[in-house]
Parts: structure tokens; C-alpha cells; sequence
């Protein structure tokens, strides 16, 4: 029996704050891996494919340092300077390994709106347009308070009403979305700062 070959999906690497990235391979990520990274899908997050749909740019003719997004190309060719001399990568594209390390790969559509309002195939040289970008950092940042909060619900369900401290919540819900323990702090003041504006 022969193996099937699959073709990669279309992908992007956007730049996401750090706290989201277990939440991310989680929740959000299949078996699809790029360069050992699981590739993120937002399709079915309220507002992706508006967003999906905004002004794309090709990112391989522009000089220079990295914003928050790449293509496959560009990350690429970052990730394989940063294998032989990460100075120079600082130099030319503004990144070290530790910011490299925040971007992930996400799943873009067969076709890319470019500059000039034309739809072309996404390629590895497509990237996200600064709004874009934007736009899918703001959606993945909502998706993970309404995580947040739909995990608090469930807690409160489990514990009977039974008061708790919402920093043991959160570590909870970091323990079971294998996210890094170091961002609890900051998350709890923050669920805290949402759950007052309520």
C-alpha cells in the first residue's frame, strides 16, 4: 500500500502575542506541521473571512525588517539564517530566535486579494497586509477571552458555586490547554480588568 502525498495547505506566519501560543497549538491546530510548527486554521472564527479577504502583500521584494506577519518564503528564509548566524538575521530582518519563536503558521485561502484589488492564488511569497494582520491578532485574541471565559463557566458549574481564587482558575485552564504557566499573572489581571467591564 503506497503512502498519499498531501499537498500543504496555503499558509501564513503571523506574529500572536506569547501567551496565546499553547492556546493556540491546543486549541486551534491539527496534525498539519511546517517547519515543525502545527499550522493554526481561524476559518470558522467569527470574522476570519473578512479578514481573509483583506489586501495581501508580497513580502519577499520588500527589504528590511519583519513586521507581524510573514510569508512562507520570507520565514523561510529567516529561520535557515537563524541556523547559521542569528547576528546577522537581527541585522537584516529585526528578529531574534526568541521573536521568531512568535509567529505561527496559519492557514490561508486558495486565493489571495493583492494591492491592486486583483484575486490570485496564494503563494509562498503572499503575505498578510499590516490590516490583515491586525484583524486576525485582534479575532485570535477574542476567540482565546471567550475561551477563557467559557472554561471559567464550566469551572464555577464543577466547583457548585463554591468561591475560588481566579488566579487557581486560570492556572486550571493553563494546565489543560498545555499553556506556559509563566503568563498566569498577567492573564489573571487581565480576565479580571474583562470581567469588571461586564
Amino acid at each position: 500500500m503506497s503512502e498519499k502525498s498531501y499537498k500543504l495547505p496555503a499558509i501564513c506566519w503571523l506574529r500572536v502575542t506569547d501567551f496565546l501560543l499553547g492556546w493556540l497549538d491546543y486549541e486551534l491546530s491539527g496534525g498539519v506541521r511546517v517547519n515543525n510548527r502545527r499550522v493554526v486554521s481561524v476559518q470558522h472564527l467569527d470574522g476570519a473571512r473578512a479578514a481573509l479577504r483583506m489586501e495581501t502583500v508580497d513580502d519577499t521584494m520588500e527589504p528590511g525588517a519583519v513586521g507581524s506577519a510573514m510569508s512562507a518564503a520570507r520565514y523561510n528564509c529567516v529561520a535557515a539564517g537563524m541556523t547559521l548566524n542569528p547576528e546577522v538575521v537581527k541585522q537584516l530582518y529585526g528578529v531574534t530566535k526568541e521573536e521568531l519563536a512568535l509567529f505561527v503558521p496559519i492557514e490561508c485561502p486558495r486565493l489571495a486579494l493583492t494591492n491592486n484589488g486583483v484575486l490570485r492564488p496564494w503563494t509562498s511569497a503572499t503575505c498578510f497586509g499590516q490590516k490583515q494582520a491586525t484583524a486576525l491578532n485582534r479575532l485570535l485574541r477574542e476567540a482565546f477571552w471567550q475561551a477563557v471565559g467559557e472554561f471559567s463557566e464550566q469551572y464555577t458549574r464543577q466547583r457548585r458555586g463554591e468561591k475560588y481564587a481566579q488566579e487557581e482558575m486560570i492556572e486550571a485552564f493553563f494546565r489543560e490547554t498545555k499553556t506556559s504557566d509563566i503568563h498566569v499573572e498577567a492573564i489573571r489581571r487581565e480576565w479580571q480588568r474583562r470581567c469588571k467591564r461586564r
